[in-house]
């Protein structure tokens, strides 16, 4: 069977420097300076990386995904067809942040990573995430990534840690040009005009970010308002809602998070009472292979934005979603446009 993936993804060396460093007398070649100022050894030549939080892992798979050796969420079947089969086969071996159990020590030395990187983010122990690096005997980077604008830097950082530079800085690039253009498409909307939206969450949509949260920024990068003007409380965000409060703020537009909700609203003739409903301006976001949209945030994001964009103002925004998707697709994931189902991706199939 003829792979569906191309390869901007560059050829491995001999797996000599894994085996030196791994007994313990290879040497140090360079020093970075991490995204909180840390100072951090990295080994001459990188090829096993354990990504110590969610986020992490579709930032390494996006510069080199063979260099992962584990992964800290599963993937869906339905992921299989946009990742490569030996990352879908990893073993997952716990997480920091979100859902689910610590990382497992055992499995973490078996898979014998060279480095470590992790979030940094207020709701996580640093502490904890750095006992792992020192029992683990790597060195380990913490990388900002809570918005989008974040994700340049950090990519550049940690290609130059894997010695991926080049392939870095073309993923950087691509981000930045995708946020300016809907910058310049959507930014000067005067704030009265802006389309107002509610981010519904869950099956039944009653789970909402409040404007603040990094899990919504789409909403604002793509020249919406969030219509939620609240303080989030904690890192999952999730704020509760009722059906007779969505009704009170009257959303122009719903961004919606789980396919379920969809089916949801069709079956509840109340939801009918949203004006956002009834003209159909109800979208999903996607979320084949990584979510478009967040958990855990990725560089999906600078898709989403221009997606969502369109979507809320297409005579400010034009898009080709065929092309752009099929585009961003094989530069981030290495699959050939022609493997790309966008229907079934935007749930049009």
């Amino acid at each position: 069977m003829q792979s569906v993936f191309r390869s901007p993804f560059p050829s491995h060396r001999p797996l000599l420097a894994t085996a030196l460093i791994l007994t313990g007398i290879a040497a140090q070649a360079a020093e970075l300076v991490d995204m909180t100022g840390r100072h951090v050894q990295i080994p001459d030549q990188v090829d096993r990386v354990f990504a110590a939080t969610p986020p992490i892992v579709p930032l390494v798979y996006a510069i080199d995904p063979g260099k992962l050796v584990t992964l800290s969420f599963p993937f869906k079947p339905e992921d299989a067809a946009y990742i490569r089969p030996e990352v879908m086969n990893l073993p997952i071996v716990g997480r920091y942040t979100g859902e689910g159990p610590p990382p497992n020590p055992e499995l973490l030395a078996r898979a014998a990573p060279q480095i470590s990187i992790a979030w940094d983010i207020p709701f996580i122990d640093a502490r904890r995430v750095e006992e792992t690096f020192r029992t683990l005997g790597t060195p380990g980077l913490f990388v900002h990534l809570a918005r989008l604008a974040d994700y340049p830097a950090a990519l550049e950082l940690v290609g130059q840690a894997i010695g991926e530079e080049v392939r870095a800085t073309r993923l950087a690039s691509a981000i930045r040009d995708a946020m300016t253009r809907v910058e310049q498409a959507v930014g000067a909307i005067p704030d009265g005009e802006r389309k107002r939206v509610y981010f519904a969450e869950g099956p039944d949509g009653l789970l909402t970010e409040c404007a603040d949260s990094f899990h919504a920024e789409v909403i604002g990068l793509a020249g919406g308002e969030n219509v939620m003007d609240c303080k989030t409380q904690a890192m999952c965000g999730r704020e509760k809602m009722t059906l007779d409060q969505i009704k009170t703020l009257d959303p122009d537009v719903i961004l919606a998070d789980d396919a379920r909700f969809l089916t949801h609203i069709k079956t509840d003739p109340a939801w009918n009472a949203l004006r956002a409903v009834r003209e159909g301006q109800v979208h999903l976001g996607p979320t084949k292979p990584f979510n478009w949209l967040g958990r855990p945030p990725s560089f999906m994001r600078a898709l989403a934005i221009q997606w969502f964009a369109n979507r809320l103002y297409p005579e400010r925004f034009p898009w080709d979603a065929d092309l752009e998707i099929k585009s961003f697709y094989e530069l981030f994931l290495g699959v050939k446009p022609e493997a790309v189902d966008v229907r079934d991706i935007l749930g049009q199939g």
